[in-house]
């Protein structure tokens, strides 16, 4: 019976679909609907759909995650035991490689940004910065952590707080800084910056399509294997945005319950979730100029106005103090963590449910938030490229997750006399603002805040989805948008509402199974770029620009 309905389900949006955006054929809505309730009609109202029709990882990429919740949904229990040994075996054999994978993706980011190719500039010699570097920084920072500093805002220092990954001989509350800018600092803005700078100068300086397969050359320019590679990036960037957006909906159900008293129910996490989607789908219509760049804008307006309201109602020179002895202590120890080595050497536990587990999540999160930035970034040199993308998002993560950090310590006193208020990724900003006594006011500005961090999110995502669906094209056709807008709502709608939190967290681990195959691609295009830059045309080329 759940496979029936979950496929009665997909019918009815595959329906939909045909109905609203089939252009140029003679198939009518009212002959897919006559096939609703078999599989027959999921198929052929994907299949026979215009805009995907002649683009093969396009439509590899939602027939697999659409058949993923449909078993998932049927055989839950068996799916999420499968899933949960996949990962487990992708950590135990491959938790290190995560661990080198991301230090050198740091090191490789800093050499380039510091050599001498730091000075090529992304395009032409003569072309200027399309955005504002006010505008550049928004919309890259939006899309590449956005909500997720609301939800870990306050729930991840304190965890470490309270349970410390190793013995040390300073202060619990800098290690638990340190350990969190570790997760949320450098490495991730290196995965997506390199990736992102890959991207950029073979779209800019090569003429390249903005596709990651447009890297193959020679023997590997195989049909094969370009569907694969841009079929894991789509995957990738579709389980990423529906995961988020699942988890961000559930953080503004629990605002919505705190502030206002509403019901915890299903009803209004998928109102919510349509509401987002309506008004990412607006936003990438409007473009980048428009929608995207203003929202973007607002988000880190008023984060900073959150930061400082929250910076106001703390003790200054102990956050001074905190932030600079934890900044400290994690770029002393950046390569012993980052190598998991000497005093650093955390167990396998905490390197395979913490660390290994963001640096597969970044990495899947990657694909979709560096192809943004590269389309942001025409203009810009090497260096500055990749010292705006690692350095300032950085220096702003640790100054926010010092800021609630540090007053969480406060609020808590003794580590041993915690009793689990900040434990939920829901509502332990809720309770932290509740308890420093401006609980409304600052909720009401975190939820709107959460809401409009999910648009950003979502319409980055929308746009990227829709370049890879018009071959490339880094000004995607309308339609493409509005398409990926509904597709992107109406997966997540399905999601919930089929298997809520299950099939939620099943989403999660299978975008965390895709960062492995994806790190091999990443490998690849690193060495390409190395190829590229040491072939680069003489006039730019390091002897040249001495």
């Amino acid at each position: 019976m759940k496979l029936r309905a979950a496929i009665g389900l997909l019918a009815k949006l595959a329906a939909c679909w045909i109905s609203i955006f089939q252009v140029g054929s003679r198939t009518k809505c009212s002959m897919i609907i006559g096939y609703r309730g078999t599989i027959k009609s999921a198929c052929l109202g994907i299949v026979f759909f215009h805009p995907f029709a002649h683009d093969m990882p396009v439509l590899l990429s939602i027939l697999f995650v659409l058949g993923f919740c449909v078993v998932s949904f049927a055989y839950p229990k068996e799916m999420i035991g499968w899933l949960q040994m996949t990962t487990d075996w992708v950590f135990d054999q491959f938790a290190y490689y995560f661990l080198y994978l991301g230090f050198l993706v740091v090191l490789i980011t800093v050499g380039i940004a510091i050599s001498p190719y730091g000075k090529i500039r992304l395009g032409k010699a003569t072309d200027t910065v399309e955005y504002s570097l006010w505008a550049w920084l928004s919309m890259l920072y939006s899309t590449g952590m956005g909500a997720g500093l609301l939800l870990r805002a306050v729930q991840e220092p304190v965890y470490y707080f309270v349970h410390p990954p190793i013995k040390i001989d300073y202060a619990q509350q800098h290690l638990a800084l340190q350990y969190t800018f570790f997760h949320w600092g450098l490495t991730p803005w290196a995965f997506y910056g390199l990736f992102g700078l890959i991207i950029s100068y073979f779209l800019y300086n090569l003429d390249r399509s903005i596709l990651s397969s447009s890297i193959l050359e020679g023997k590997l320019k195989h049909k094969i294997t370009e569907v694969g590679m841009d079929g894991i990036v789509i995957m990738s960037t579709i389980l990423g945005v529906v995961a988020a957006v699942g988890l961000g909906s559930k953080q503004i159900v629990g605002g919505m319950h705190y502030l206002f008293g509403w019901a915890d129910s299903i009803g209004v996490l998928i109102g919510i979730i349509l509401i987002i989607s309506t008004l990412a789908t607006i936003s990438a219509f409007s473009g980048l100029s428009k929608g995207i760049q203003l929202i973007s804008k607002w988000n880190i307006g008023m984060t900073l106005v959150l930061l400082f309201f929250t910076l106001i109602y703390g003790h200054v020179p102990t956050l001074l103090r905190d932030f600079g002895i934890s900044l400290y202590h994690y770029l002393q120890d950046f390569a012993l963590m980052s190598l998991n080595l000497g005093k650093f050497k955390a167990s396998n536990t905490f390197l395979k449910d913490w660390t290994c587990f963001y640096w597969a999540f970044w990495l899947a999160w990657t694909p979709f938030t560096g192809v943004f930035i590269a389309r942001i970034s025409r203009g810009r040199t090497l260096r500055g490229f990749l010292l705006g993308t690692l350095l300032v998002p950085s220096f702003g993560t640790f100054v926010w997750f010092t800021v609630f950090g540090s007053a969480a310590f406060a609020q808590i006193g003794d580590a041993a006399a915690y009793q689990g208020q900040f434990d939920s990724i829901y509502s332990a900003i809720f309770l932290f603002f509740k308890a420093l006594g401006v609980g409304s006011l600052a909720s009401y500005l975190t939820t709107l805040l959460v809401f409009t961090f999910l648009i950003t999110s979502i319409d980055s995502a929308i746009f990227v989805l829709s370049m890879f669906s018009d071959s490339g094209n880094a000004a995607p056709h309308p339609r493409y948008r509005v398409l990926w807008g509904i597709l992107l709502g109406m997966l997540t709608v399905a999601v919930v509402w089929l298997g809520q939190d299950s099939l939620l967290n099943s989403i999660s681990q299978l975008m965390i199974v895709f960062a492995l195959p994806f790190s091999f691609i990443y490998l690849l295009m690193i060495f390409s770029l190395f190829n590229k830059l040491w072939r680069h045309p003489n006039q730019q080329r390091p002897e040249a620009m001495k």
